[in-house]
């Protein structure tokens, strides 16, 4: 076994989460605990729990990866993922909590009724939700073939089954404690690889990270030169220093950019302008989150919960871009080694683990990958329980079954979880090489050509009309999904119109259209007095 240390820490912090997972079933006797702890969790509880969930691979390994391989522009996810909270705090989580229930489609039926929105918004949630689970898997699969040396699928299927169990076996209660715990570990986490990086690399000042930064090729460019560089020779008896062949490739080609050259993962306008739009609306329609404001007991507990979310995120972002310059200096010669094998995936989304072992051995390893495991399952927990929720309350018992028992809808979702499970983890097989981060970003492209707009019109405007709402999600998923898929097989264009790193810039602009013009076509409104009235009631 490779790394038995790291992997013994690690099994022990799985073993946790089970056990918590198993004690959270003891809550756990109707669909109403199962869905939403039957809405008992505490604001602070809830805020810590949100952080847990929102903190996923993407964030942990993905986010701090990119920046360690294409310098500052790789911080755009991160500012639109922060950033984002702003706006769901302001506009949605109060109306969200005071008119909804269980899911979405509960605040969608609530106003307008209807079997149709409960199967749209369920079939939506389970996009949303399989797309988003793909890149926890990947991440966890890279993560244990790192420890163990295992075959990537094999480590899926390990992911996969931990993933699943844990839904099986607790509930929401289970995963709210979880989430919270893990969020915990993530901070504390990401604040170690950071005083310890800063301390016995960079003399204990933290700025001279980025004054090495700014020196520095960042290594997607240094990779096209890197047969060019003459690195000179030790002086006799010494070894080379940590930066060695950093500064020799900007000796070399002082023209190449900086790794706070911006415009070297987004090249261009329009794929920066999409992946924000995504980034800034996502969040608003991503079901696991907003899954989170029904556990409280009311819209002022569900915005306690969101300012304290915003505040560790601040934090914990700012942390990371830090530490992705860090790995970018420490890890130079490693990660340029993966770029030039073409192991690209491999170098974004394990960089912050082989930091972890440069800094601490096999003991930081483990600590490092069990963070980041957490992050993992504690992301992939809460998009199950959102889908297998959305499954057996909309259309299960809200439309097949209405007169079904609490044990059958139980069993429903927790079958519907092993299902989900495994078509995720069929399509992780296939995008295995691709940046965690980037997955998720296309997720919320998705998210934000979806459902964040039929919410938002839903809870602010009286002129939405039900027809506006079906036209708005059949038209934002398939134009997201088809760019998405057309980003995922390299395909150029369609009809003319380029592929973007992100499909909210064609999703977002379609989606909103496609909703005011059926709603100025229509008059079903839905009871949008007595609505807005029920969801602006804490306002």
């Amino acid at each position: 076994m490779d790394n038995p240390i790291a992997f013994s820490i690690l099994a022990v912090s799985l073993a946790l989460v089970v056990y918590i997972s198993w004690w959270g079933k003891r809550f756990t006797t109707t669909t109403t605990d199962f869905y939403v702890a039957g809405g008992k969790i505490s604001a602070r509880l809830n805020g810590w729990a949100m952080f847990g969930d929102y903190c996923s691979a993407a964030s942990f390994l993905g986010v701090a990866g990119a920046i360690a391989l294409a310098g500052v522009d790789s911080w755009w996810v991160a500012i639109g993922f922060f950033g984002a909270w702003i706006f769901v705090l302001v506009g949605l989580a109060g109306p969200l909590k005071s008119s909804g229930k269980f899911t979405v489609a509960d605040v969608l039926v609530g106003r307008f009724g209807g079997r149709s929105l409960k199967f749209l918004a369920m079939a939506t949630t389970v996009v949303i939700g399989t797309l988003y689970l793909v890149p926890q898997i990947v991440g966890a699969g890279h993560l244990f073939q790192l420890l163990l040396g295992w075959d990537y699928n094999v480590t899926v299927v390990v992911s996969a089954v931990t993933m699943g169990l844990m839904v099986i076996l607790g509930g929401m209660m289970g995963t709210t404690y979880n989430q919270a715990i893990q969020g915990v570990i993530l901070l504390a986490a990401m604040l170690a690889l950071f005083v310890l990086a800063t301390v016995l690399y960079f003399g204990g000042n933290p700025f001279a990270i980025i004054g090495q930064a700014m020196d520095a090729v960042p290594p997607t460019e240094a990779v096209k030169v890197i047969g060019q560089v003459v690195v000179p020779p030790a002086a006799e008896g010494a070894a080379h220093g940590p930066f060695v062949l950093a500064e020799a490739v900007r000796q070399g080609f002082a023209d190449l950019p900086n790794a706070l050259t911006p415009g070297l993962a987004v090249p261009d306008v329009w794929s920066q302008v999409s992946l924000v739009l995504g980034l800034l609306l996502g969040v608003a329609g991503l079901p696991h989150i907003l899954i989170r404001f029904y556990t409280v007991k009311d819209a002022t507990d569900a915005k306690k919960g969101a300012q304290l979310t915003i505040i560790g995120l601040a934090v914990f972002y700012i942390t990371v871009l830090f530490v992705g310059f860090a790995t970018m200096m420490i890890l130079y010669d490693e990660l340029i080694q993966m770029l030039a094998a073409g192991d690209r995936g491999r170098a974004t989304n394990m960089a912050i683990p082989l930091l972890g072992m440069e800094l601490g051995g096999e003991v930081g390893l483990g600590l490092i990958a069990a963070g980041a495991m957490a992050a993992m399952l504690s992301t992939a927990v809460g998009l199950l329980i959102s889908m297998t929720t959305s499954l057996s309350h909309d259309v299960y018992a809200g439309v097949l079954r209405p007169n079904s028992s609490d044990r059958e809808r139980l069993v429903f979702a927790k079958i519907g979880a092993v299902v989900l499970t495994v078509v995720a983890s069929l399509a992780s097989v296939w995008l295995k090489d691709q940046n965690v981060a980037i997955l998720v970003a296309m997720c919320f492209g998705i998210a934000a050509s979806t459902f964040a707009p039929v919410l938002i019109l839903s809870v602010w405007w009286k002129g939405l009309t039900k027809e506006g709402v079906i036209a708005g999600l059949v038209v934002g998923l398939v134009v997201s999904l088809v760019f998405t898929f057309a980003r995922f097989a390299a395909v150029p264009d369609i009809m003319g119109i380029r592929v973007l790193g992100n499909p909210a810039l064609y999703g977002v602009p379609a989606a909103l259209l496609s909703i005011i013009v059926a709603s100025l076509l229509t008059k079903n409104t839905g009871n949008a007095r007595e609505f807005m009235a029920m969801a602006h009631r804490d306002a």
